[in-house]
C-alpha cells in the first residue's frame, strides 16, 4: 500500500505540472519537467535492496543532467519516477551493485588499489519524441567477471591449512564507463583474503587489454623491494577458453584451478559446460 501511495502522488505531481504546461496556446514548453518511469526487461537477478544510480540528461542540453540513487526494487514496482527537462531526445544510463566504487572524470566508476572490484551491472536507455512521461526500458548488462581461484595439492608447510603463499592480482584496468560500458583503465591491484585452504575470490571489471595476472608473494615479502615467487598472466590463459571473450554483452564467472605442482591450470566457466585445462609455464 505504500508503494501504492507513493506512485499515485507521483502522478499527481507530474499531473498538476504538466496541466501548467498544458497550455492551448503553442508557446516553448522545453522547460517543463518529463517524468520517467522504469521497466525491467531484465534485470540480471539483481536483489531489490541493491542500489541503482542513475543519471537522465537531454541529448542537446547535458547540462541539464539529473542524478539521482534509489533501489532495484523501488523501480521494479513503478514506486519511482525521475523528472528531467524535456527534451526531443534524452539519454538515460544506471549503474547498479556500487560499493567500493567512485566516479572518477565525469562518468567512470572505478576502484581504488588494495580494494576488490564492484560486482558491477549497467543499462543505458534512450527516450526521443518526448511528452509530459514515458516508460524507459532497462536491460542490465554484467559488467563484471567473479573469478575463484583453489589451488590443488599444495604444500602448507609450517602452516597447516593455509597457503604458503600471499596471492596479489594485478591489471590495467580498475573501472567500467558509465556512459560507454568501456573499460577504464587504471591500476588494478588487489590481495584477496584466504577464505579457505588454498582458495581465494576477487571480482574484476571488463578488461581493456592482457594486464590481468595473478602473482604468488612469500608471506613477509615487501612488494616495494621484493620480487613475487610466480606470476601466472590469467588473461593469456582465458583467451584459450572456447566461447569466453572480455566483450560478451554479459561476462560470466569462472573458476580456475591451479595445480602448482605440475604447472596446470584448469579453467571452468560458471554455468557453461566448459572447461579447459592448460600448461601454463609454456
Amino acid at each position: 500500500m505504500r508503494h501504492l501511495k507513493t506512485l499515485t502522488g507521483a502522478l499527481a505531481v507530474a499531473a498538476a505540472v504538466c496541466s501548467s504546461c498544458s497550455s492551448p496556446i503553442r508557446e516553448d514548453r522545453t522547460a517543463c519537467p518529463a517524468t520517467l518511469f522504469f521497466e525491467f526487461l531484465d534485470s540480471q537477478g539483481i536483489g531489490p535492496a541493491e542500489l541503482m544510480y542513475l543519471e537522465a540528461s537531454p541529448v542537446l542540453g547535458p547540462e541539464s543532467r539529473v542524478t539521482d540513487t534509489t533501489t532495484v526494487g523501488a523501480m521494479t514496482d513503478r514506486s519511482y519516477s525521475l523528472q528531467v527537462r524535456r527534451s526531443d531526445a534524452i539519454s538515460i544510463y544506471g549503474m547498479a551493485c556500487f560499493g567500493n566504487s567512485r566516479i572518477e572524470k565525469g562518468s567512470g566508476w572505478v576502484v581504488d588499489q588494495q580494494q576488490d572490484g564492484d560486482r558491477l551491472y549497467r543499462f543505458s536507455a534512450r527516450a526521443e519524441g518526448m511528452d509530459e512521461s514515458a516508460v524507459i526500458p532497462v536491460e542490465m548488462t554484467k559488467e563484471h567477471c567473479t573469478i575463484r581461484v583453489r589451488f590443488k595439492e599444495f604444500d602448507p608447510g609450517d602452516l597447516p591449512g593455509r597457503f604458503p603463499y600471499r596471492v596479489v592480482i594485478s591489471a590495467n584496468t580498475c573501472g567500467i564507463d558509465l556512459h560507454s560500458g568501456v573499460p577504464v583503465t587504471g591500476p588494478y591491484r588487489y590481495a584477496p583474503p584466504e577464505k579457505m585452504a588454498g582458495e581465494f575470490e576477487f571480482t574484476v571489471p571488463r578488461q581493456a587489454d592482457n594486464s590481468l595476472a595473478l602473482e604468488l608473494w612469500a608471506l613477509d615479502a615487501d612488494e616495494d623491494t621484493d620480487e613475487p615467487q610466480d606470476s601466472i598472466i590469467l588473461w593469456n590463459l582465458l583467451k584459450q577458453v572456447e566461447g569466453f571473450s572480455w566483450e560478451l554483452k554479459n561476462l560470466p564467472d569462472l573458476t580456475v584451478e591451479i595445480d602448482y605442482i605440475r604447472s596446470e591450470v584448469t579453467l571452468s566457466i560458471t554455468d557453461w559446460q566448459t572447461e579447459t585445462s592448460i600448461n601454463y609455464a609454456t
